[in-house]
């Protein structure tokens, strides 16, 4: 991958990383908030907002680790590189995915390993 591209893909993620922690701290805020006196209805939209929330933090939680784990792959010189096979990812993958750390091969296989743990549970 040419240093052009990294330097990009650095960027990019950098900026990526700032605005998901900027969400991540207002989804936390509005978990906070204190609400007064609220019929049932209000209490039965407020839990299924803060279910919604809840959900949508722990996604970005997982976005952001995943971010700062493409980040140390960039510094450690080894982005781009399929973490179990050690080929490239095609760029293309990295142009949609630029955190992917998998190439589309063992990125299959992980997903099945993990279709079959949640099946056999």
């Amino acid at each position: 991958m040419l240093s052009s591209d990294i330097k990009a893909r650095h960027a990019f993620l950098e900026n990526k990383l700032q605005d998901l922690q900027k969400r991540i701290e207002e989804l936390r805020a509005k978990a906070h908030i204190e609400f007064a006196e609220e019929d049932i209805e209000e209490a039965a939209a407020r839990v299924a907002d803060t279910e919604l929330d809840e959900a949508m933090l722990d996604e970005d939680l997982k976005l952001l680790q995943n971010i700062k784990s493409a980040l140390k792959r960039i510094d450690e010189g080894t982005y781009g590189l399929c973490r179990v096979c050690g080929q490239p990812i095609p760029a293309r993958r990295l142009e949609v995915l630029p955190w992917a750390e998998l190439c589309i091969k063992d990125q299959q296989e992980s997903e099945k390993l993990q279709y079959n743990q949640v099946a056999l549970n």
